[in-house]
């Protein structure tokens, strides 16, 4: 996108034409810093450090965005109970939403207003042995693909967002979900802010680096002339493994779903916001066998 600099009255009503609106959804595992379980949750020993480190890293975001032309921007904190990211910490160009709407999405609010999606913080999928705390939103999640294409929560973001029409253009994590996200999305910007060892080690860079790197990478994503297509496939398959029989069983009485075999289901949607919702119906019911 061609920078502007405004000379006239004129030019700065032009210039509020092309800026864009921007949406933040950061995660917590993919913080640079952040390797234990027991960083992830209130009760755990560094905690209180990493929603900080969490918070930074969505400032970092923000600040590329500005830079870029964003004049408004909104960060979703999508972990947990959405309750992680410091208001009072959180640079004054953004809005939050904090919590969990009907929705429940990790893209929650997003709709065919934004210009782009960003994801801060973000892990690898289910079952993937370099990924640091890899999984797919809760345990009893195995797997999920779509039209055979397996992919985590930065694909499922991106899938959401591109039925609204907005493009996923950044994403930040370790080198597992960098790798990931940049397979699914052609032209992506990535990130990487650690590299994994397992799912509970990795190298980490210094969170001073870190943190300018995720602010010029949303800068650079936010600058091209043309950002990466939205990811919309059609038609949409979704195949869904869950954690036992009896679970994916229990998926099968939904009149659309079809079991597969012992453990995977699939069923068709019409777009990426019917196939995430109905992805949130069975993550519930598996929840509770």
């Amino acid at each position: 996108m061609t920078t502007f600099k405004p000379d006239e009255p004129d030019d700065f009503v032009q210039l509020q034409e092309i800026l864009m609106k921007v949406y933040i959804s950061c995660d917590i595992e993919g913080v640079n810093g952040v390797i234990a379980s027991s960083q992830c949750g209130s009760s755990g020993d560094g905690y209180d450090r990493a929603r900080r480190w969490m918070t930074e890293e969505a400032n970092a975001a923000i600040r590329g965005a500005a830079r870029a032309g964003a004049n408004e921007i909104v960060v979703k904190d999508s972990h947990g109970s959405g309750t992680n990211i410091l208001l009072d910490e959180l640079d004054s160009h953004a809005q939050l939403i904090s919590g969990w709407g009907m929705n429940h999405s990790m893209v929650e609010g997003l709709d065919e207003s934004f210009d782009a999606l960003i994801l801060v913080g973000y892990h690898a999928m289910a079952l993937t042995e370099t990924g640091s705390l890899s999984h797919t939103m809760r345990g009893h999640v195995k797997g999920v693909a779509i039209n055979g294409q397996p992919m985590g929560e930065s694909g499922i973001a991106a899938l959401y967002a591109g039925a609204c029409e907005v493009p996923l253009v950044f994403a930040s994590g370790d080198a597992a979900l960098t790798a990931e996200i940049s397979a699914l999305i052609p032209g992506v910007q990535t990130i990487t802010v650690k590299n994994s060892l397992s799912r509970k080690g990795a190298t980490m860079k210094s969170i001073q680096q870190t943190r300018q790197e995720i602010e010029d990478g949303v800068y650079q994503a936010l600058s091209q002339e043309s950002f990466p297509s939205p990811y919309h496939p059609h038609p949409i398959e979704v195949e869904y493994t869950a954690h036992t029989p009896e679970a994916a069983q229990l998926c099968s009485y939904i009149p659309t779903v079809e079991r597969v075999d012992r453990l995977q289901v699939r069923f068709p949607a019409v777009d990426g916001i019917a196939a995430s919702n109905l992805f949130r119906v069975l993550c519930t019911l598996c929840g509770t066998v």
